[in-house]
């Protein structure tokens, strides 16, 4: 990091410091004490505490995770007079004259439950082996490298053969006719083996992401609570989708996860 502080004059020696807008950040310049991505992980953890030691006068298990899912704004938590307490979409609760969205308000108690009830159950199957979690595509990783080579090789030959193609055309060696026809079947070929070399990349995506033991050992720790917090929810929860009719999409931070559902 340079360019923090910066010389009053060339006849004052002393130092003053710079508006942050003004440092000059070089980022990987030296070997890293931790990997990026425990470091990332570590200040998501810190980012979740700060949240839950705001102002606010109630937490709630879900805090922070409940999204709207027909205007995509947040929903908030609220006590009723009777104590209870139940959901509002923010859109609605800012707008309402405006129609903008609907109330959303359902209780909120009977989703917290239910949400705990279901992540348990399914951590349970996954403890148990009763669900596989770690399924796992033949293939490896240099398979898919291989095999997106080749592919790529018979995309490049394709086309060479529709350069060729048109040269010959130029030539008067194939009439119009044929080159239309022609170039129109291969470029079809073309579509279809891109189609297979993205769907492969993808697949290669996958093999290098699994995140299998780290499900596990957030499993074990969640099975481990009597009761989670807010914190551990944020880690395993990345959004809860509520529609108007009550249906929930539970969005998790691992991948896997979501193939679960």
């Amino acid at each position: 990091m340079q360019n923090k502080r910066s010389r009053i004059s060339y006849k004052n020696r002393k130092l003053k410091s710079n508006p942050q807008e003004q440092w000059n950040i070089v980022e990987n310049t030296h070997e890293p004490i931790i990997e990026k991505q425990i470091f990332d992980k570590v200040q998501k953890m810190v980012i979740v505490q700060k949240y839950n030691r705001s102002e606010k006068k109630h937490k709630f298990l879900l805090d922070g995770l409940l999204i709207c899912y027909e205007c995509k704004h947040k929903i908030g938590v609220r006590t009723r007079k009777n104590g209870k307490l139940d959901m509002v979409c923010n859109n609605y609760r800012r707008n309402s004259k405006l129609g903008l969205c609907t109330s959303h308000g359902f209780s909120y108690e009977a989703l917290e439950k239910h949400i705990l009830q279901y992540i348990k159950n399914l951590f349970l199957a996954i403890d148990s082996k009763k669900i596989e979690l770690n399924i796992r595509n033949k293939r490896t990783k240099q398979d898919y490298e291989k095999i997106l080579k080749q592919k790529q090789t018979e995309i490049n030959l394709i086309k060479d053969n529709i350069d060729r193609m048109y040269v010959d055309k130029l030539n008067g060696k194939v009439s119009e006719e044929m080159y239309e026809r022609l170039f129109n079947k291969l470029m079809k070929e073309i579509q279809q083996k891109e189609k297979e070399y993205n769907e492969l990349k993808s697949k290669k995506e996958d093999t290098s992401q699994d995140d299998s033991k780290e499900i596990e050992k957030v499993i074990k720790e969640f099975l481990k609570l009597e009761k989670p917090t807010p914190e551990m929810m944020k880690v395993i929860i990345n959004k809860i989708e509520i529609h108007q009719d009550k249906q929930l999409d539970i969005v998790f931070n691992f991948k896997k996860l979501n193939n679960l559902i």
